[in-house]
């Protein structure tokens, strides 16, 4: 992949992985930094091929002094480039979390009217996602990491290195506001980002590249059991049979648990496993709801159960 054919290669992985279709309304995330402006400058030179109708869209999480600097700036560039901006303006605070503001930005961008979200994350942002997702001890789907399409967010860049998007930005002659944020050592990201990815790649040259590979692959692995665990589920009337519980393997059984509660934790499904063995339970799960096994059926209750029925094993309460 050459610095100067790259918006091709990306425009041609917007069509190969049909991450969106010609005439959609997309929406290039632009936080000002160096990889958003990488991104925005390779969608708008390949708009011929990938064919989506380009707008900008910013988020001001209101966190820092110097933020509106930076949307002024993306403003700047949306102008340059002929494209109808959004400005999204929060007011979180020096104080807010990591997740907080994940958590506020996805909720603005969710209300925006277009049919994709571009996103800038590239193949060391997923190398990162696949170790922090190693390190919760997650399973596939963790270890999967970002998809290149989930529902109205799309990721171009996944195959595409940070320093290629430098080395483009350079080439290009691209400026772009650095957020001092993401140097902020406070954040697990950013420990991983600077302290620990650094280290590996001393001792495994190429690691991030291997870590992203292994995304790919776990991505894979994920679909086939997911697909698999729709087709062997016995889901009715909202529960299913014990014995298939207790007895399926487990990866089709915490799949067919997750599909149905979302909210619930690897804890929570273990628990339930746990309490089918045993063929008597109750496992509380987050927001209230709950998780009964009485004899021949697991079913999902709202309502409260006597704690007398609550099974003695790991993850309830």
């Amino acid at each position: 992949m050459t610095t100067e054919g790259l918006h091709r290669r990306v425009a041609e992985t917007v069509v190969a992985r049909r991450l969106w279709s010609a005439g959609d309304r997309v929406a290039v995330a632009v936080s000002g930094g160096a990889d958003s402006a990488v991104l925005l400058d390779l969608l708008v030179r390949s708009q011929g091929v990938h064919r989506g109708v380009l707008s900008v869209v910013t988020v001001d999480h209101g966190t820092r002094p110097g933020s509106a600097d930076d949307v002024a700036w993306v403003v700047a560039r949306a102008e340059h480039h002929g494209l109808p901006v959004h400005v999204v303006a929060l007011d979180l605070g020096e104080d807010a979390s990591e997740a907080t503001c994940r958590s506020a930005r996805y909720a603005a961008l969710a209300a925006l009217d277009v049919e994709v979200i571009a996103l800038a994350h590239h193949r060391d942002d997923q190398a990162e996602t696949t170790l922090l997702g190693l390190m919760r001890g997650g399973g596939t789907r963790a270890i999967a990491g970002m998809a290149w399409r989930r529902d109205r967010y799309a990721r171009p860049l996944l195959d595409v290195s940070r320093a290629m998007l430098r080395t483009y930005a350079s080439f290009r002659g691209l400026t772009w506001c650095d957020d001092p944020t993401n140097a902020d050592r406070r954040f697990l990201r950013n420990r991983v980002r600077w302290e620990v990815m650094p280290l590996l790649e001393d001792l495994r040259p190429g690691c991030r590249a291997a870590l992203a590979r292994g995304a790919a692959h776990a991505a894979e692995d994920d679909a086939y059991l997911e697909q698999m665990s729709r087709q062997l589920e016995p889901f009715h009337d909202d529960g299913w049979p014990t014995s298939w519980v207790a007895d399926a393997p487990a990866p089709i059984v915490r799949r067919a648990i997750r599909r149905r509660i979302p909210k619930a934790e690897s804890r929570h499904l273990d628990a339930l496993i746990h309490a089918a063995r045993r063929g008597r339970g109750v496992v509380r799960l987050p927001e209230g709801s709950q998780v009964v096994v009485d004899g021949e059926r697991v079913r999902m209750v709202q309502d409260a159960v006597p704690d007398s029925a609550i099974a003695s094993t790991s993850g309830q309460g």
